[in-house]
């Protein structure tokens, strides 16, 4: 004689939603910190232009100076000597190093002309500043 014991799965959980949906998230969080810009994170208020063209999508080395004159490079605080050794290394690596000097507006424009002649200084000659456009006018 048979003894029916009935379903033994009648109380387990399916949990392949669950690890799709925590796969979905982890692939969304990757992604979105991957594509983060580094000069978005600084709290500068940039001058405004009529004119230049907007940044290439090459590798840039961004160097910041705040409001209080300190400098930063990579998210990390130099002196204008250490700004001067990180040039050097990149000149070092490649000749072609794009730089981006962003100051800000409140700036002593003595701090930006010094680290414009620290890029020069360490013979990179592909030296930008930014800027953000004219409300209602764009950078050509």
């Amino acid at each position: 004689m048979r003894l029916d014991l009935g379903n033994t799965q009648e109380g387990a959980l399916n949990l392949t939603p669950l690890i799709d949906m925590v796969f979905l998230l982890l692939v969304f969080f990757l992604a979105s910190t991957t594509f983060a810009k580094d000069e978005v994170e600084m709290d500068l208020t940039l001058p405004e232009a009529s004119s230049g063209k907007a940044e290439t999508d090459g590798h840039l080395l961004v160097i910041n100076v705040k409001r209080d004159g300190s400098l930063t490079v990579n998210r990390r605080t130099v002196t204008l000597e250490g700004l001067r050794q990180r040039l050097r290394a990149a000149a070092a690596k490649d000749r072609d190093q794009e730089v981006l000097i962003r100051g800000d507006t409140k700036v002593d424009f003595g701090v930006v002309a010094k680290a414009f002649d620290a890029c020069l200084a360490a013979t990179l000659r592909r030296v930008s500043i930014a800027a953000r456009p004219l409300e209602g006018g764009t950078p050509r």
